[in-house]
């Protein structure tokens, strides 16, 4: 009985596969991939654009802060797009998204104002998050104070932001300082003489001067 049982469970095993194509079987410790080869990446390439594309996107305030020679927020804006090549995408209430060209990025600090930093990290412009906020662009060549912690007392430098360098430096320590430091007056007019347009924050930068040419 057993060995009449196990003939016909065999047959009946074989009639199972009747009319299947036959052909050279392919084994596999895994499955095979059932997309095509690449086609993951049209995937990467397109996620890397989209990754691209926010970063250039950086929100700024409406307002600015106007610098000297420019009568107007409009007229300020024109100056950006000629200089530093950003386009202005659209406008909220308070805010405006802007597109900068690649490398540009804002960074908020753990403290203190968002910080717009151009391809080389320079910061370019500071600007706060409440709805009132202004952007203020910083120009290229500015008189700093420097301080010293154990006289207390103070002095002026200054310095090209560009690279960091200092160009001229107060030969007194005062206790006043800003304006009201012995030296301001001889800076100021240092820094007048040879960078007369040192107050325009879209002049003397590498970027601005040749955007602006072209």
């Amino acid at each position: 009985m057993k060995k009449g049982k196990t003939k016909l469970t065999r047959h009946d095993a074989e009639r199972l596969f009747e009319g299947l194509p036959g052909g050279n079987a392919k084994v596999s410790g895994r499955p095979e991939n059932p997309f095509e080869a690449g086609a993951f990446d049209v995937l990467e390439r397109v996620d890397d654009e989209t990754k691209l594309w926010k970063d250039n996107l950086i929100t700024l305030p409406m307002a600015i802060e106007l610098p000297v020679g420019y009568e107007s927020v409009s007229r300020m804006r024109e100056a950006m797009v000629r200089a530093w090549r950003v386009k202005w995408v659209r406008e909220g209430k308070n805010e405006v998204v802007t597109e900068f060209p690649e490398g540009w990025t804002a960074v908020r600090p753990e403290s203190g104002p968002i910080e717009l930093r151009d391809p080389s990290g320079v910061v370019r412009a500071l600007y706060g998050w409440a709805a009132d906020a202004e952007l203020k662009i910083l120009p290229r060549y500015l008189i700093e104070s420097q301080a010293n912690s154990s006289s207390g007392l103070g002095s002026l430098l200054v310095r090209d932001r560009g690279n960091g360098q200092i160009l001229e430096r107060s030969s007194i320590w005062s206790a006043q300082t800003g304006t009201n430091h012995p030296d301001w007056t001889r800076l100021s007019a240092w820094l007048n003489l040879r960078y007369p347009q040192h107050r325009d924050p879209l002049r003397y930068w590498n970027d601005c001067e040749e955007n602006i040419q072209n």
